[in-house]
């Protein structure tokens, strides 16, 4: 799905002014508020797999650019309304990553995306710590 698609489809906004890439296409998504699990993608998916990705969630804050940044993620789609400050737009216009904003929720959003053909990442889950995810 090219982002201008995604844009309409979720009825987001961007946020970003340099890095409008409207014509890119993303194949995959990843949700979550917690970067630590949003790292985990570094041991599952390739490069090319986290470029094409679009990480969705509600924390608004420059650790998610971080975040995003190490994972070589382009776009981030934030959801339920929230606005990223303007350090946080400036840290993401610097590390070349287009910021998406909609007002729809994380699962409404993730539910629309999935049914247009958008994919999940999965991740590693480590089952030392949560054996009820073992095999």
């Amino acid at each position: 799905m090219k982002i201008y698609g995604l844009i309409s489809t979720v009825e987001a906004c961007s946020y970003t002014q340099k890095n409008k890439r409207f014509d890119k296409e993303a194949y995959y998504g990843f949700c979550s508020d917690l970067m630590s699990d949003t790292l985990m993608m570094n041991n599952t998916a390739d490069d090319d797999m986290r470029s094409d990705t679009v990480l969705i969630t509600g924390l608004c804050t420059q650790q998610a650019i971080r975040a995003a940044n190490i994972l070589n993620i382009e776009i981030i789609l934030f959801v339920q309304g929230k606005t990223p400050s303007t350090q946080v737009v400036d840290a993401a216009e610097e590390s070349n990553i287009m910021l998406l904003g909609t007002k729809k929720t994380m699962f409404e959003t993730s539910g629309i995306l999935f049914e247009h053909g958008i994919q999940p990442v999965h991740i590693n889950i480590n089952t030392n710590h949560h054996p009820e995810y073992a095999e």
